[in-house]
């Protein structure tokens, strides 16, 4: 289908005349409509705006002046941001479902740099866990294999991007809400540098470990939404410009940290282990320097998972009072008891914070990336928080590898790989200094070559 040609290939046709940003609207569109009632990924299409901006941007191709690589691409967006016109929901039945008066900033560069803004995805409520699903607008589910859950928090994103619905969509990641659902349906996701994506207005309570990101289809796609969005903003005070560190970067090849197996080896399914040994069969073979380090990744992502629940708490306290009772219960379940926490627990979380921070930032002066599994496991069965064969209901309890850089505020990158004989793939998880993005898409785009993303519109 034309709106599934990679960016490329689309600006090509776009030049040429061979196709026009309407065709390409339209193609998506009809794709999302058809696909929805089975994957529920959007919770709102606006066909009339979306062939409008379609339009606008079909007048500035044939007049030769197309505003940049994103003019004419669609485009979806997680409904945690604010978008002229549409509810913002956030997953939840208690919210106003009144349209926005004006874009946040990041959808308002997107905007200007011409995507074309096809509707809002699913995300669970207040994107308190990393499934997506929620009592008001029901269970969101992988094109890969409809039973199966297509992770979250940002899951409505991954699903519209895996079915080949759209090449690029905008999450957020909070505690791995952008890198698990890109795990779990083979797609590539980035967090970058907390406030090198500007939020404003702030969409939740999780202030200074949330960050904005693209869930893409290729790299060309997540490159140009994640430049097109970047920029310190006066309307955020955490929003940064940041070095693009081009003075410092490594000469040559970047040297890899593979984090010990001993810490995730044990913990993890065959699969993972299956796509980790072939991603690092990858980097040998091409002569790149692999180092082993250790690093007590589970110890810093309970300080993130802290952090994340103390975001949600928050989240749960703006609601009126008259009003929580139709909350979704396990986000209740999960913030009990985080109100009576003592100001001392708060303190030890952010001095460990710090500890664990700063020992990171001492591995990235013998490293360039660290490498290690975006979660221990495949995607699982739908409409659960855990897999059925592990005991509770604490999602966080699956999630052991991802928070602890949101906490750390460093950028970091899941890439799909499919294990030789998988029936679904897998996330390995690349991470950097603060700022170095630039590594990240270096690296993205070597993984590319090597294994291709796949969607589920195009199967094996």
């Amino acid at each position: 289908m034309l709106h599934q040609l990679p960016l490329r290939r689309l600006r090509e046709l776009y030049l040429q005349g061979g196709a026009s940003p309407v065709d390409v609207a339209r193609s998506a569109l009809d794709h999302a409509e058809r696909a929805n009632p089975a994957l529920n990924a959007f919770a709102l299409i606006d066909r009339e705006g979306a062939l409008a901006g379609a339009r606008q941007s079909e007048e500035r191709w044939r007049r030769g002046a197309p505003l940049g690589p994103l003019d004419g691409m669609p485009l979806a967006i997680k409904e945690f941001a604010a978008v002229r016109g549409w509810p913002t929901r956030r997953g939840s039945a208690v919210t106003s479902d009144e349209p926005a008066a004006a874009h946040t900033v990041f959808v308002q560069r997107l905007a200007d740099a011409g995507a074309v803004l096809l509707g809002k995805t699913r995300a669970p409520e207040f994107n308190w866990k990393g499934v997506t699903d929620s009592p008001a607008f029901g269970v969101t589910r992988n094109p890969w294999n409809p039973a199966l859950t297509p992770g979250g928090s940002s899951g409505g994103c991954a699903a519209a991007v895996a079915a080949g619905i759209v090449r690029v969509s905008m999450g957020s990641d909070a505690g791995g809400s952008v890198r698990i659902p890109a795990a779990f349906t083979g797609t590539i996701g980035l967090k970058p540098t907390h406030g090198r994506i500007p939020l404003s207005p702030m969409p939740s309570a999780f202030s200074n470990i949330v960050h904005t990101g693209p869930i893409a289809a290729g790299m060309d796609e997540l490159e140009a939404a994640y430049l097109a969005a970047r920029g310190a903003s006066p309307l955020d005070w955490t929003s940064c410009l940041g070095a693009d560190g081009a003075a410092d970067a490594p000469a040559g090849r970047p040297r890899i940290g593979l984090l010990s197996p001993r810490r995730w080896g044990p913990r993890c399914a065959a699969p993972v282990r299956a796509a980790m040994d072939e991603a690092l069969a990858a980097l040998r073979a091409d002569g790149m320097d692999v180092l082993e380090i250790d690093y007590d990744v589970e110890a810093a992502s309970r300080v993130g998972q802290d952090l994340y629940r103390l975001g949600c708490a928050a989240a749960v306290r703006a609601v009126a009072p008259d009003l929580r009772g139709r909350l979704d219960p396990g986000l209740t379940a999960f913030v009990r008891g985080v109100d009576d926490w003592p100001i001392s627990r708060y303190h030890a979380i952010c001095q460990q914070r710090d500890q664990h921070a700063n020992e990171l930032a001492r591995l990235f002066g013998q490293v360039d990336l660290l490498m290690l599994p975006t979660v221990p496991l495949c995607a699982f069965e739908a409409g659960r928080d855990v897999p059925p064969d592990q005991p509770g209901d604490d999602w966080m309890s699956w999630n052991p590898y991802t928070p602890a850089f949101n906490a750390a505020q460093v950028p970091a990158l899941s890439y799909p790989v499919w294990p030789a004989g998988g029936a679904l793939p897998a996330g390995v998880q690349w991470v950097a200094p603060k700022y170095r993005e630039d590594r990240l898409l270096a690296l993205g785009r070597w993984l590319e070559a090597r294994f291709p993303v796949r969607t589920a519109a195009e199967p094996g």
